[in-house]
């Protein structure tokens, strides 16, 4: 048998309340998608024809979509080995079509459960990378738009055909699937086998009965807009639950004499769920698929109908209490299912023969050979998976390499498999390219406020082009609107095709809103241009570090957009000197769990304000994330600033006051040549979320202390406070909102979306 081990990440999926699992739709075909597989080792044996005593009629096991409620199916399976009820096919649709599967494909129903038990439901459902797997120019743009908004221009503006490539759904079927390699008809499976999807070409069922069984099985539970569908040659397939969610029909067709169907009963309709639109819409969507199954239920021999009212589609938390809902409806029917029970002799026989197909070996690859690729990109993806040639197969190797590549940012999802070609066999590699870029676009949403007088709103979008220079090169296109506006451009080009150093030539027109205050009293506000034009030489340490060395020629200067002429205002032209290193090592840009970012940058500009002469400054942040048990977050964030003893430098100084900069403090409030700033609190993961729509949300409370050199008179001389805040991390980024109680009777409320820490 199979052993399939996973580890295990809990989580907690919202139940009707929550965004898309209200409606019986999704208890129907929404969540199947969540369902994958992983791990093991294969041997494999001479196929030989399924021998059916003649003594016994054939029985098949037929399941039906549901998401999380098709766990009750493992329960079936439970009972019927227990009583020695052979079963010599299987179908099912959508779940079914995965629980199905892996009991089709050698694996009994504990090894089934805890497959399912080990499963990431968040990493698999929300379909986004690890910020850790991304090269570190996909990890600026996530720093840049920290949400899950990715829009493609190769034929105008346009978003990717589902929320989730289906990557991590395809990995571990793959992976799970992979001594049936090369399998030459589903027949051939310890149990012969069949699963349903939806021709979206031709709007009809399809049932898969040969070809890659990972593809198969990946394709029947393809949830329309959430994951993207399975493309095929010419033939594109999604979950099979519009066309026929209970496929008894197709257990005839394999030739079985007693059909036993799994049908999962939520119950009576909830009228409160037709409150909305998306429970009316899911309402629809349930009817619908309701009369497909209609037939079926009439044509089962046996109808098991598993009581799953109490559960949605969502609660992949809650196998072990869903689980036993089909053992129970199977015990229900205890007298009619043992009519088809064999005595031990026999039972052995079977378990045997059932044994004996199994496969449990994977040859070592001899070569690899790239599917769909041409030129500098099939060389590329070659060249990744050379080095497993000769090696015994080892899928965590392998989908960390394929997880490299897709930190790319130009491919989908990467599948693997096994071929047979000349008398050997080799690794075959599939990758999909984004169908709807490059380029791509970024866009982003930023609010931030701690006065009702001061609520800043900003748009900002990322243009990315790639290879328009040679191979890894990219050019970015910055624009934005609000406090911080402007455009910028910039040329990404490394030295030599594949080397870490680069050259980044860049250009730039911004403006940004800046406040001056006595005391706690905003005064004025101006507008800090900066314009200019330069060029960077850099290197690349890894993913996670880039070092940059550049010189810049200003137009820089700062004018009085409102209020009285405090401050002097100054135009300023100069070349401008930096060096700066950034280090990217947390796991997350929203809230992360564990991890360290540090950025440092250095910077010499020949001309300052109000006098003569040139002036240096230095400003580094670091943070560090620890987690403390599976809910609590400490986090610890330093920063600091030196002008190196330059002086009178205004607004061109550092300053602080603000949300989750000395929150008590108004915007900008702290104003001097140097600084420093100390935070550290605890994050608390309050509740999940459903992973279409976000992670989680997060108490805090946290504390700030800092101090500004050089500041105006009656700046206090060592100002701090407490906060306490909610964060929700949504796919359109973290909100965040709270209050803040500072020294001298500074008090702030708070709330923005944006970055957090």
């Amino acid at each position: 048998m199979m052993r399939l081990t996973v580890s295990w990440i809990g989580n907690r999926v919202q139940r009707h309340g929550d965004f898309m699992l209200k409606s019986a739709f999704c208890r129907r075909v929404f969540a199947a998608a969540f369902v994958l597989m992983a791990s093991s080792a294969y041997v494999v044996e001479a196929q030989k024809p399924v021998i059916v005593p003649a003594s016994r009629p054939t029985v098949a096991l037929v399941f039906e979509g549901g998401g999380a409620l098709g766990f009750a199916h493992i329960g079936v399976i439970e009972w019927m080995e227990a009583h020695h009820i052979p079963v010599d096919y299987v179908a099912g649709t959508s779940m079914g079509g995965l629980v199905g599967g892996l009991y089709a494909s050698g694996n009994n129903a504990q090894e089934i459960s805890t497959f399912m038990e080990g499963i990431n439901w968040p990493a698999v459902l929300s379909g986004q990378l690890p910020f850790q797997a991304l090269s570190y120019r996909r990890k600026e743009d996530r720093l840049a738009f920290p949400n899950r908004l990715e829009f493609g221009l190769k034929h105008g503006i346009s978003l990717p055909n589902g929320l989730n490539s289906g990557s991590a759904v395809g990995l571990l079927l793959d992976r799970t699937m992979l001594p049936y390699y090369d399998l030459k008809n589903f027949d051939d499976l310890p149990i012969p086998f069949r699963c349903v999807a939806t021709d979206l070409t031709s709007g009809q069922e399809h049932v898969f009965k040969d070809g890659s069984l990972a593809q198969a099985m990946r394709s029947t539970m393809s949830i329309p807009g959430v994951f993207a569908p399975v493309a095929h040659g010419t033939q594109i397939y999604s979950d099979g639950a519009a066309v026929n969610n209970l496929p008894v029909n197709v257990a005839r067709a394999m030739g079985a004499d007693i059909v036993i169907a799994v049908y999962l009963d939520t119950g009576p309709l909830n009228k409160t769920s037709l409150d909305s639109l998306v429970g009316v819409a899911g309402r629809n969507v349930e009817i619908m698929i309701a009369a497909n199954e209609l037939n079926s239920m009439k044509n089962a021999n046996i109808l098991l109908k598993a009581d799953v009212s109490k559960f949605t589609s969502g609660d992949f938390e809650k196998s072990a209490e869903i689980i036993p809902q089909g053992v129970k409806v199977a015990e229900e029917h205890a007298a009619e299912l043992e009519k088809y029970a064999v005595n031990d002799a026999d039972w052995d026989a079977y378990v045997k023969q059932r044994t004996a197909r199994t496969r449990t070996h994977v040859p070592d690859p001899q070569f690899v050979d790239v599917y769909g690729l041409k030129g500098a990109q099939r060389a590329e993806v070659k060249n990744e998976f050379t080095k497993y040639i000769g090696k015994p197969v080892d899928p965590q190797k392998i989908e960390t390499s394929i997880a490299d590549l897709q930190g790319l940012g130009t491919y989908s999802s990467i599948s693997y498999n096994m071929i047979d070609e000349k008398g050997e066999t080799g690794l075959l590699v599939r990758p999909r390219l984004k169908d709807y870029g490059p380029p791509f676009l970024n866009v982003g949403l930023t609010l931030s406020s701690n006065d009702s007088n001061d609520i800043q709103l900003g748009l900002g979008g990322r243009a990315t082009f790639f290879g328009l220079v040679g191979p890894g090169s990219e050019v970015r296109l910055n624009a934005s609107i609000g406090q911080l506006a402007g455009i910028t451009g910039e040329l990404y080009k490394p030295l030599v095709n594949g080397s870490r150093f680069f050259v980044a030539p860049r250009l730039y027109y911004t403006h940004t809103i800046t406040s001056f205050y006595s005391g706690s009293q905003e005064l004025s506000e101006y507008t800090e241009n900066r314009n200019g034009l330069g060029a960077d030489l850099g290197y690349r340490f890894s993913s996670k570090a880039e070092l940059r060395i550049g010189e810049d020629y200003q137009w820089y200067g700062e004018t009085l957009r409102i209020g009285q002429p405090i401050e002097q205002v100054f135009q300023l032209q100069p070349f401008v000197s930096n060096v700066q290193f950034q280090y990217l090592g947390q796991d997350s840009v929203q809230v992360p769990t564990k991890g360290s970012e540090l950025l440092t940058k250095f910077t010499y500009l020949t001309e300052r304000p109000n006098e003569s002469g040139g002036f240096s400054q230095w400003d580094s942040r670091m943070a560090h994330f620890t987690p403390v048990g599976e809910k609590g977050i400490i986090f610890g964030v330093a920063s600091g600033g030196t002008s190196f003893g330059a002086t009178n430098l205004g607004l061109a100084g550092f300053s602080l006051g603000g949300p989750l900069r000395l929150s008590a403090y108004g915007r900008g409030e702290l104003l001097g040549n140097d600084y420093f700033l100390f935070q550290t609190g605890y994050l608390y993961r309050l509740v999940k979320l459903n992973p279409v729509i976000g992670d989680s949300i997060y108490a805090t409370g946290f504390y700030e202390i800092g101090k500004v050199y050089g500041a105006a008179s009656g700046t206090p001389s060592l100002p701090y406070d407490g906060s306490v805040a909610v964060v929700v991390k949504t796919l359109l980024g973290p909100f965040y909102g709270g209050a803040s109680i500072g020294d001298s009777g500074h008090r702030k409320w708070f709330f923005g979306l944006g970055r957090v820490f």
